[in-house]
């Protein structure tokens, strides 16, 4: 079992899988959810960046950076010191 941690996720597609103009089911993020879960990662972060296939140049780069915007990176927190072994 691994310790938690942040995980980040970008899922790209070329259709729209999320939200009111959803075209197709999102199978992808529940799958992950569930697969990551068992071994321990539960503070999991999905970065959709959908339609793509009909995205061109300053579009594109719009849609990256609207994406990006979403990541919260208030889960992240300072690393754990490691473990001192004092010697005699």
């Amino acid at each position: 079992m691994l310790r938690d941690r942040p995980v980040f996720i970008g899922i790209a597609s070329g259709g729209v899988f999320a939200g009111d103009r959803a075209n197709q089911p999102d199978f992808l993020t529940p799958y992950l959810a569930a697969v990551l879960g068992s071994i321990g990662l539960k503070t999991l972060q999905f970065v959709p960046m959908q339609a793509t296939a009909f995205l061109e140049g300053y579009n594109a780069i719009s849609a990256r950076e609207k994406a990006l915007a979403t990541i919260d990176l208030a889960v992240m927190r300072e690393p754990p010191c490691p473990a001192t072994v004092e010697r005699e």
